[in-house]
């Protein structure tokens, strides 16, 4: 979609990340204290939750500039001792949890992602990978996997990366045409993408993944087809597909970018659909809602063999329900709490210089609210769940609403996700919440 008016306007300066009043995981969010976090800590690891399988995920919000469609918690940052503070804070954050659940428990996933992590030097990422070392066990059987940006990372710094036990890349795609503008600050031209996958197969990382953002401003079915075209010459191990949202009120930066030129639902919806088709065509298997892997992946074995997991960090094939966040505005799942960080570099640091955890909003689950979220996974993961399992009038309630939207189809035995809901199923995933906005369980 090339609708024609008036230019973007100018983007309002910004270093920070979002105002702090703007509710991120939802409507139902509330504000928490470290207390909440901590009870939640106790409650999980009585149960045994973290003996079943623990994913840490570690936020480094660093960039050197901020993109206008950028949206993720950000900071802008030139002085490498403010990432020399954060790290600081980093083990501070890592020793208040372990300090309740116990130190050295093997970690089932471990992501880094950013921001711009590969903007730290040789030295600080060597720190990063011992402190989380000195908190958590990271074995061969862990899913390691490093973000990057293809402007900002040499072939030096992935040996490093590799070296430090990173395994697998991940970088984020908007537009492979730097021209096209669409990717507003987050284009790289395809010769760039060819170096960087060269260097990274050199150095023998086990696999790369495309995290593609489609439905940028002014974007046509057309131009994702031609970016697919690029991207599958590439043939990159994996490729995660998320719709962009234009949210002016949790980021304030994207005030630059038109409303007119976002495209529709529908039209989102006609892109993915081209992606689908694309994919396929190019001997990729479809994977849950939005992942895209050859048929000998993991993820493909884990989908036919029905241990396939989705959590915050996409899907896998580990049993991790639990997702460990650290870092500026950083968010944890647990079965009964889902929690954010604060999202202010100066109060992060201030609540861990007091000796406290940094969380400071949420949604509290229920036993029940729990179960009914938990089901909702279980159709992302499996596309199916068993009927006997929407037995009360809550989760009646949402197979009633999923059925209304035509999401889902209920036989004798089972609740499945129909063709065209599975289409559907990500233009209403709430990527923040980790669940469906339709279904109002977070």
């Amino acid at each position: 979609m090339n609708q024609k008016g008036s230019p973007a306007r100018t983007v309002p300066p910004l270093a920070s990340s979002r105002a702090i009043t703007t509710p991120i995981l939802g409507e139902r969010e509330l504000a928490i204290g470290h207390a909440d976090f901590s009870n939640a800590l106790d409650t999980a690891a009585m149960r045994g939750d973290f003996d079943k399988g623990v994913a840490l995920q570690v936020h480094l919000p660093f960039c050197a500039t901020r993109c206008v469609s950028c949206d993720r918690v950000a900071e802008v940052a030139f002085d490498p001792s403010a990432i020399d503070r954060y790290l600081i804070g980093l083990g501070v954050e890592l020793s208040l949890i372990t300090d309740r659940i116990g130190r050295g428990r093997p970690l089932a996933q471990l992501q880094v992602g950013g921001g711009t992590p590969s903007m730290l030097s040789g030295s600080q990422l060597a720190r990063l990978s011992a402190v989380i070392d000195q908190h958590f066990s990271v074995g061969d059987d862990c899913e390691t996997v490093f973000e990057i940006s293809p402007d900002r990372t040499s072939w030096t710094q992935l040996e490093l990366i590799k070296g430090l036990g990173f395994r697998n890349l991940r970088l984020e795609l908007r537009e492979v045409d730097a021209s096209a503008q669409q990717g507003l600050g987050r284009s790289y031209s395809p010769e760039l993408l060819h170096d960087m996958l060269s260097n990274a197969r050199q150095v023998n990382f086990e696999s790369i993944t495309f995290d593609l953002v489609y439905g940028l401003p002014g974007q046509s079915v057309k131009a994702v087809r031609d970016s697919l075209r690029i991207i599958t010459e590439m043939n990159p191990s994996q490729l995660l597909c998320r719709p962009f949202v234009r949210d002016e009120q949790r980021f304030v930066h994207q005030r630059g970018i038109e409303s007119y030129l976002m495209p529709s639902v529908a039209e989102k919806m006609a892109m993915f659909v081209a992606i689908v088709d694309r994919l396929e065509d190019s001997g990729y298997q479809w994977v849950g809602i939005n992942s895209f892997v050859k048929p000998d992946h993991p993820l493909s074995v884990a989908q036919a063999e029905g241990h396939l997991v989705r959590n915050r960090l996409g899907y896998s094939n580990k049993p991790t329900r639990i997702v460990l966040g650290v870092g500026l505005g950083a968010v944890s799942e647990m079965p009964n709490l889902l929690s954010r960080n604060e999202v202010s570099l100066d109060a992060w640091h201030g609540t861990l210089e007091g000796n406290e955890h940094p969380s400071c909003a949420g949604i509290q689950f229920t036993a029940t609210e729990a179960k009914k979220r938990r089901l909702v996974h279980r159709l992302s993961e499996s596309l199916r769940a068993p009927l006997a399992e929407f037995e009360s009038a809550e989760q009646q309630e949402l197979l009633n609403k999923l059925q209304k939207e035509g999401l889902v189809k209920a036989d004798s035995d089972w609740v499945r996700v129909t063709d065209s809901g599975r289409f559907k199923l990500l233009q209403l995933w709430d990527p923040d919440a980790g669940d469906l906005r339709i279904a109002n369980s977070a």
